[in-house]
């Protein structure tokens, strides 16, 4: 509770300054001669599980379906939140746009942010998840809305280098899958050598003051979860910054939370994004 309360006194100072701002492409898009609100529908209800809620011109709304419900992770809003919270900042690191900048999606799921960047521009994107549901999904969307400029694989991280996805980016997405894994350190490592100028982290961190990680059990049980069962390792926001410091990173900058629109886990600290310049 009282980093909740700390957090909202420090939103309260943000929201009094000038801070970039962007929109998400929202509803997406439907390309025309694209398939009829029947057969997306159809399409849709082919999968059980769904990590994201869409929305598409037209009237067409698709809620997010897990396994278990859980407010938090079923919030149709909470992607746009995010998108608001730490996209800005990216778009003005990169010069207020995305237009010729090569982008890869890390742990895509069904390409929410992968469809966000190619219609915010981006000259090419790639995104990749390790399960071929998700792929599917992320296909699905992209012929929906009809953009040409973005390739989806089938890929594990640990598999992440520059030669299996046809060489380095400009920005590299790693927006909510650190926390699932096993080896902070090295995925970070490998997501670095991924990038030529950017990287965004948005990652769940350990509500400890000091640089520790912890440990919990994870099982495959839905698509928000690890695609094998093992020890997942969850860093603080210290923690983080150590990992970044051994890496070399240039620089990094903890994207500050500027209104209560937000997902409570933001809002309570147990969240945090991060613009890396590698």
């Amino acid at each position: 509770m009282w980093r909740t309360q700390k957090n909202l006194r420090v939103i309260a100072r943000n929201s009094r300054r000038s801070w970039p701002s962007a929109a998400p492409v929202w509803p997406l898009p439907r390309q025309a001669g694209g398939p009829s609100a029947e057969e997306i529908r159809a399409e849709f209800a082919k999968y059980p599980l769904w990590h994201y809620a869409y929305r598409f011109e037209g009237g067409l709304d698709f809620a997010v379906r897990h396994v278990f419900q859980d407010p938090l992770a079923d919030s149709p809003e909470r992607p746009l939140q995010r998108f608001r919270h730490f996209m800005p900042w990216l778009l003005q690191a990169t010069g207020g746009t995305l237009e010729g900048k090569r982008v890869l999606d890390v742990a895509c799921n069904s390409g929410f942010w992968s469809i966000q960047c190619a219609l915010l521009g981006a000259k090419e994107v790639v995104g990749f998840d390790a399960r071929q549901e998700l792929i599917d999904q992320a296909n699905l969307i992209k012929r929906i809305v009809g953009v040409r400029n973005v390739d989806y694989r089938l890929l594990n991280l640990w598999e992440m280098t520059p030669d299996a996805l046809g060489g380095t980016f400009d920005v590299v997405l790693t927006l909510g899958i650190l926390y699932h894994l096993p080896k902070p350190v090295e995925a970070l490592e490998r997501t670095k050598a991924m990038s030529r100028d950017h990287v965004l982290l948005d990652t769940s961190v350990f509500a400890a003051k000091a640089p520790l990680i912890f440990l919990k059990w994870e099982e495959p049980y839905d698509i928000l979860s690890p695609v094998a069962a093992g020890v997942s390792m969850v860093p603080s926001k210290r923690s983080v910054e150590m990992i970044l410091e051994h890496l070399k990173c240039r620089e990094w900058t903890e994207i500050p939370l500027r209104t209560t629109d937000m997902p409570d886990d933001y809002l309570r600290g147990d969240r945090a994004s991060r613009l890396i310049r590698v």
